[in-house]
Formats: structure tokens, sequence, C-alpha cells
């Protein structure tokens, strides 16, 4: 089985000034395509709501169709009804626009999540745009996370699929934001949404920020970004982390292979 890093979404945003990506991915299991996350989607470009319209262009966002996931996973090969499931780390305005292209697939979300976009309070809550859910979506809403994952609670998706796909809980930067854990050839990838920033070793050529003040963390992103430092520190060699916004792992995982090989023998039935 394969696993393809997409960028689902260019922008190159005033702060901070790096190009950047809505970094998505897309997973052959043994029960079809399994998408992370959507970036922005076609009807975002071509027909923007009020919102998307203001943001996409606060973030200098080319716009082009051929990032679109569902663009993306048909140069591959494949149809926009082979994905079966999208897994959210949350939703929104620029990583669940492209929902309304995958009308057929199962979509994964935390039950609070499912909560915030229909009773929306406080400022993170604004950044909903409910056009992008509504063709009615064939919703998959997860609440109990019993078991754990490197200490963390968690709660997989789908029972007996492989590879395994789990939501990690981390909660903060939306109501109902989750990690997305993906079972790999060599250990784990762990999608940490918006739930922290990129971060690499202390002093890192690569690393594309300094390390923001704590209180604008909290404030923005969630209170995760100590224990997921430790947890990289710990089981760096076990588990790949990557951000929704993170260049250079982005880039690497490109120079490095456009797939990655899980533990898997045989081709999914996508049919």
């Amino acid at each position: 089985m394969r696993l393809h890093h997409l960028n689902c979404g260019s922008i190159h945003p005033y702060w901070p000034r790096i190009d950047s990506l809505v970094y998505c991915l897309l997973l052959e299991s043994d029960d079809g395509l399994i998408l992370v996350d959507t970036g922005f989607g076609v009807q975002d470009y071509a027909k923007p709501a009020p919102l998307v319209w203001a943001f996409t262009r606060l973030l200098r966002s080319p716009r082009a169709l051929a990032e679109t996931a569902v663009a993306q996973v048909r140069v591959r090969g494949y149809s926009a009804k082979d994905v079966r499931h999208i897994v959210m780390t949350h939703l929104h305005i620029d990583h669940a626009g492209g929902l309304r292209d995958f009308p057929d697939a199962r979509v994964h979300v935390h039950v609070l999540e499912h909560q915030a976009i229909n009773q929306r309070k406080g400022f993170m809550e604004r950044f909903y745009v409910s056009a992008h859910w509504s063709h009615g979506p064939r919703w998959v809403v997860h609440q109990a996370a019993n078991k754990s994952w490197y200490g963390l609670p968690s709660i997989p998706i789908h029972p007996g699929l492989r590879p395994e796909v789990r939501l990690i809980p981390l909660h903060g930067h939306s109501r109902g934001h989750c990690g997305v854990a993906i079972e790999t050839e060599s250990g784990w990838l762990l999608h940490c949404g918006d739930a922290t920033y990129p971060f690499y070793h202390d002093g890192h050529p690569d690393q594309p920020i300094d390390s923001p003040p704590g209180w604008l963390v909290n404030r923005l992103l969630g209170p995760h970004t100590g224990r997921l430092r430790a947890l990289h520190r710990d089981q760096g060699d076990e588990i790949q982390m990557i951000c929704s916004h993170d260049p250079v792992s982005f880039a690497q995982n490109q120079a490095a292979a456009k797939r990655t090989v899980l533990p898997m023998t045989e081709a999914p039935d996508v049919k």
C-alpha cells in the first residue's frame, strides 16, 4: 500500500513570510482510498463563498485547480468515488473545502468538531464555511478514545482496516481538533493538523521559523505543543510528525519519495 503526500493549496501568507501549503495525505488501504483533510476544493476556486474569497486572497493563494485533492486523485488514475474515507483533523475553511468533491466518502470527525459546526461559539469557530458540507456528507462521528497510542488517547477509525488509522484527540485549535496517526512500514506517521507549528531539532537549518511565544501558540493552536515535542524527542525514530502547514517536511518527503510503501502486499480494491 502507498501513502501520497499532497499539497492541496499553496499559500504565501503575509506572516510568517514563508511559502507554505495545506498538507493533506492520500492513503491506499484495503478499503479503498483514504484522504486526510481535503484542502481547498473546486468550488472554493470556481465559485467561492465570501469568506473563502477573502481568506485565499489574504493568504495569497494562486487558486490552482490542479492542487485540489480531487484533481490529484484523478492524476493518479483514480476517480472521486474511489475515495471511501475522509479523515478530518478539523473542519476549518482551509481543511474542509474539498468535501463536496467527494460526496460518496464517509467523513470521519470527532463528535466535538461536529457539534462545533452546528453550535458555533468563540473566535476560532468563525472559520467554518457551511457551504463545505451543504451536500450532506456521510458523517462518521467518533467519540470514545478507548485505545492508547504512545500514551495518548486514540480512536481507530474503522475496525480491521489495514493499514491502521487513528484519530488522536488534540483539542484546542478547534473544539474537536484531532491528529491522525497512520501505520507505516517503518513505524507511524502523525499528522498533527494545526495542533502545533512545524518543529524539528533545535537549530536545524531547515527550521522555518523560530519558536513563537508560548501564549500565542496556546491561544491559536492549543495546549499540545509541549507533549508533541516530547513525543518527537522520545519516539522520533518510530514516529514521523508533520503539520498542516509544514513546507519543510513536505519538501523532504517529496524529494525522498512521493510514495511511501506501507505494510501490505496486495493492491487495494478501489472499484
